[in-house]
């Protein structure tokens, strides 16, 4: 029997989303569960955008895999960090923008410098609350400043889905859909994953109670 607080709001009773399942819509966006210790989605790799929420830090790290009922596979937060960094260099995005806090950041910052020539640091807040904070960091292929300075990182994401051009988001830890949401509202395509089967039934829920069409490939 599965423990109740790692359900979040039951979606996974409404849709659940089992291995090797992708949730799809009509305008190619796609939903599956991976972890990336062991690969990328491969459509994943057909992004030119990257939005990423990664663990803080180690400790965080095992908490999420407990909450997925799977095993850390990593024995440092760095080793996590070259796994992000292979993942980016799979997809070969135009841009990407990496959500960090005090604990990472001086691990996420240099991952994103190597990756790109251009990098701009953006100063933000979490959950709509001024002591809460955090760092949007950008990195790209030419100077680019989309005015995310002093936004809650959730409005942030929406502007980033709306005035950024690109065919394709990805985000591969997705989570409870933040970046799906966005991505379906501003009517882009968007491509999620995430280890946490319960996590993402709240992100398929959440688009189609905004009008979101689910058919399940195998």
């Amino acid at each position: 029997m599965k423990q109740k607080g790692l359900r979040y709001d039951g979606s996974i009773d409404k849709y659940p989303i089992a291995e090797g399942e992708i949730y799809c819509l009509g305008n190619g966006s796609k939903i599956t569960i991976a972890d990336i210790t062991n690969g990328l989605p491969d459509f994943s790799k057909k992004a030119d955008c990257v939005f990423i929420d990664p663990a803080g830090n180690k400790g965080v790290l095992k908490a999420y895999y407990t909450k997925a009922e799977k095993a850390c596979p990593v024995q440092s937060f760095d080793e996590f960090v070259t796994y992000i960094k292979s993942c980016i260099e799979q997809i070969k995005p135009e841009r990407i923008f990496v959500e960090c806090f005090a604990r990472n950041k001086n691990q996420i910052l240099p991952m994103v410098e190597s990756l790109f020539p251009n990098v701009k640091v953006y100063n933000n807040t979490y959950y709509h609350i001024k002591k809460n904070e955090c760092w949007i960091i950008q990195g790209s292929k030419q100077p680019e400043d989309w005015g995310l300075d002093g936004m809650d990182e959730w409005d942030a994401v929406f502007k980033i889905c709306k005035e950024v051009p690109f065919n394709a988001i990805t985000d591969f830890f997705l989570g409870q859909g933040l970046v799906a949401e966005a991505a379906y509202e501003a009517g882009k395509v968007f491509y999620g994953s995430d280890m946490n089967r319960n996590r993402l039934a709240v992100a398929i829920n959440r688009i189609a109670k905004r009008g979101g069409e689910w058919t399940i490939k195998k």
